[in-house]
């Protein structure tokens, strides 16, 4: 442990253990010393049984005048009191007696548990606090200012649903708590419930017509009541508005292009006697009119031989022009494939690009002239092998791996240049191992036949350490 904050941090953990430990202990001795006076004690005497048919009082005769005067009335009333209560110990069960001193011992306990979190709440420990007042509820769940300090505690963590919890059990097992109604309308103000909040602090004027408090936050929930209707009303408006906007603005998208109207052309139909020319009118669909189309009258009338000749001129006329487009169409249909057979012949000249700074540049310009092994060739000519690893690092892929093996062999080695820079390059990076795993057969020995040709340029110490790094 050489870091002295760590250390630190051990000893006030260690610190906080113990004092929690402590404290437990305390409080099962005080626990323990509670039972211990609630039992009875086993040195004490117990009291004789008193039989109650066994009396002192002996009959006296009606005719004996004498005996009656003599007779002590008071003494007579004590012995009648004394034989009623011996009837009703009779009568005791002692069940009943230990499942009270256990009821009460349990509420004991959680009372003293309920001021233990009293005492973290006026430290503003509300945590500890929180695991108190559960405890206390556990010992006794039936005390519901048990429920409500917790939800005071829930209210100061800012968790607003288990206070509205613990508030309506408080409040199922005492309807009058006035605290209570008000801790649960502060948790229905904070996650916006506000009429869930006005009925409790309706409830709490009701109970203390006077609370101050309770008023206060009144109005405050009816300000929030009617913002919430006046920003519900303003998003209404707000969506008429929208629907009506985009209505007109499709309408001017259909009227107009280009921000031009567009021009409505009447075509020139031949006029006939008797009849009228429509012409058509645009309108917005909210301005359209909503009654149903008249039914027409359709008569039959008679064409004049002229003027079937004109309508078979104009599709004559028709034919011959959607021919004439379509022969134009085969035509460039026909030239465009040979000018791009004559793209596809020329020759294009690439400029190699420069020394890769990043792994993805590396990656981009191999796969920019990955077709042409003799630019693979000159662009990987230009890059020193030993910077390799500070170029590729961790991020070598198994693709680009087996690549640059390929063209070191097809091209360096045929064209006789020195590789063992590359090799060892490639030997210092770190996935090395695993690349070479994933490696094929094939692969493996163009691995081999590198090390054979790089064997005559390096010395033997240093062909050791290649083969090893390789793992071959």
């Amino acid at each position: 442990m050489n870091n002295p904050y760590l250390l630190k941090k051990q000893l006030q953990e260690n610190e906080e253990e113990l004092s929690n430990y402590l404290r437990d202990m305390n409080i099962w001795q005080e626990q323990m010393k509670r039972k211990e006076h609630s039992l009875p004690n086993p040195n004490e005497k117990k009291k004789p049984k008193i039989n109650p048919t066994k009396t002192n009082l002996s009959k006296i005769s009606s005719w004996d005048y004498s005996a009656w005067d003599k007779f002590d009335v008071d003494n007579a009333c004590k012995e009648l009191d004394t034989q009623g209560e011996l009837k009703k110990n009779d009568n005791y069960d002692p069940s009943i007696n230990f499942i009270d001193n256990k009821i009460q011992s349990k509420q004991s306990d959680g009372l003293y548990e309920k001021n233990l979190g009293n005492a973290l709440v006026q430290k503003q420990k509300w945590a500890e606090a929180i695991l108190r007042y559960t405890r206390a509820i556990e010992y006794y769940d039936k005390d519901p200012i048990f429920y409500a300090n917790r939800a005071l505690c829930y209210l100061k963590t800012k968790e607003f649903k288990l206070a509205i919890i613990d508030c309506t059990s408080s409040l199922e097992l005492d309807s009058t708590y006035v605290k209570t109604y008000q801790r649960r309308s502060s948790a229905y103000l904070a996650l916006g419930m506000y009429n869930e909040a006005k009925k409790d602090l309706l409830n709490v004027l009701k109970l203390e017509p006077n609370n101050k408090q309770a008023k206060s936050d009144l109005e405050v929930v009816n300000n929030k009541i009617k913002q919430t209707e006046m920003q519900k009303v303003s998003d209404i408006k707000c969506q008429k508005t929208n629907t009506i906007n985009n209505l007109q603005s499709m309408n001017s998208k259909m009227l107009c292009k280009n921000d031009e109207p567009i021009q409505i052309v009447t075509p020139d139909w031949p006029q006939r006697v008797g009849c009228k020319q429509i012409t058509s009118r645009q309108k917005p669909p909210h301005l359209r009119s909503k009654k149903p189309f008249c039914t027409l009258n359709i008569k039959d009338v008679q064409v004049d031989q002229d003027e079937l000749n004109n309508i078979h001129l104009l599709q004559t006329t028709l034919k011959e022009v959607c021919e004439k487009k379509y022969k134009d169409q085969s035509i460039n249909k026909e030239v465009i494939p040979t000018k791009k057979d004559t793209v596809q012949t020329e020759k294009k000249h690439v400029a190699i690009p420069p020394v890769p700074q990043t792994y993805v540049q590396l990656k981009q310009d191999w796969a920019f002239l990955k077709n042409d092994p003799e630019l693979l060739f000159q662009y990987l000519k230009q890059i020193p092998g030993k910077r390799l690893p500070s170029i590729v690092r961790n991020s070598m892929d198994n693709d680009l791996f087996v690549d640059i093996l390929r063209i070191l062999r097809i091209k360096f080695i045929n064209n006789g240049y020195n590789i063992s820079d590359y090799l060892i390059g490639i030997s210092e990076l770190p996935r090395l191992q695993m690349l070479v795993m994933f490696c094929s057969s094939n692969e493996v020995s163009c691995i081999k036949e590198l090390l054979n040709y790089v064997s005559k340029f390096v010395s033997e110490n240093a062909f050791k350490n290649l083969k090893e790094s390789f793992g071959v």
